[in-house]
């Protein structure tokens, strides 16, 4: 389990031919300090224990509304990278000092697990602290995450969002989240909270040929360097030096550049890492009625020549999309329609996705 935690640090001044030593905490500062430790510990059994509750079906009605979204792709030793978006209405937020608790578990499962059972072969511990009382062992889970939320009021008009990501093996979730507002020692209001069950079916990219979520883009910004590993969670859609801007309500305008990503898994190659895919884009408009076809890109070749360095076995897999302008578009909801042909052994991959275009 991650928690976020706070540290003070002290500081030594050393000058010409003096020395000054940092001073000795008040018993007053001291009482502070260990205070606000017991208030953050009651913070954190407080979302655990909400969590508990909705995992043993016992969630209370949400105090406001929390909507979730996600994508996957494929990460690391065949694990999944799962970006979710929660959105709140800003309205409804009884605060900007809340606290979020992630927990992914087994689907369907109603209780926490029990601890991990100690290991019998490791002797690292003293001895002479055999019969020492320790703590039981937490539970684990797939995932399970804390963090300390100050949010900042977004732009007029638009929802709160906040954004993580972790990463789990291929199968079966629940993820509950957890959102608990912060109230201050001694408020006479009681915290407002909302607990959300979200089933999540995490797709194996291991072995078939598979590709990613589609992401649709505002813009894709360059990083000056890679995030470091504690910061991956809070920018899931930063990968290496490039950091995508995904649109969440999949709205853009008609003077925008519509911006579709994806990742394509296991495609075939040669022994000389050789390639080669084939990507159509079509677009359908939506209305009442239905939809009917609007416009179609021509096929894109994708092979090493038109994705230079890229390993069609690597993590990463091998990318695909394009960038196009919406001129053209009338107002209104559409369906992108990709599909990925491996030419070198004709399997298929089709997927879909929505967008609307506004003024």
């Amino acid at each position: 389990m991650t928690f976020s935690r706070f540290a003070a640090g002290a500081v030594l001044c050393a000058c010409a031919s003096t020395s000054v030593l940092a001073q000795k905490p008040s018993k007053a500062d001291q009482k502070a300090e260990a205070a606000a430790a017991q208030a953050q510990q009651q913070e954190y059994a407080t979302v655990v224990r909400l969590a508990d509750m909705a995992m043993a079906g016992q969630a209370s009605p949400p105090d406001f509304p929390v909507q979730f979204q996600n994508d996957f792709l494929r990460a690391q030793g065949g694990a999944v990278w799962i970006p979710m978006t929660l959105t709140i209405d800003p309205t409804k937020l009884p605060s900007n000092a809340m606290t979020l608790y992630t927990r992914v578990a087994p689907r369907g499962m109603t209780a926490p697990p029990p601890p991990a059972a100690p290991d019998k072969n490791d002797k690292s511990k003293d001895k002479n602290k055999k019969n020492e009382k320790t703590a039981p062992a937490a539970p684990t889970y797939p995932y399970e995450d804390i963090a300390v939320l100050d949010l900042k009021p977004p732009a007029p008009g638009q929802p709160v969002r906040i954004v993580r990501g972790f990463g789990v093996p291929p199968g079966s979730y629940d993820v509950y989240i957890v959102l608990h507002e912060r109230v201050a020692a001694g408020g006479s209001a009681a915290a407002k909270v909302s607990v959300l069950k979200q089933p999540l079916e995490v797709p194996n990219f291991s072995s078939e040929f598979s590709a990613s979520s589609i992401l649709l883009a505002d813009r894709v910004d360059t990083l000056p360097a890679p995030l470091p590993p504690d910061q991956q969670s809070e920018r899931p859609y930063a990968f290496g030096a490039n950091e995508i801007i995904i649109s969440p309500e999949r709205k853009f305008k008609k003077s925008q550049e519509l911006l579709v990503l994806l990742q394509v898994y296991n495609a075939s190659a040669s022994p000389e890492k050789k390639f080669s895919l084939e990507a159509t884009y079509t677009f359908f408009q939506k209305d009442a009625s239905g939809e009917k076809r609007f416009n179609a890109t021509e096929p894109q070749s994708i092979t090493p020549e038109t994705a230079p360095g890229v390993d069609p076995a690597g993590p990463a897999g091998v990318p695909a999309g394009l960038g196009i302008p919406l001129q053209s578009f009338p107002e209104g909801t559409y369906r992108l329609e990709i599909k990925i042909t491996d030419k070198l052994n004709t399997k298929v991959i089709t997927q879909s996705v929505n967008f609307t275009v506004a003024p």
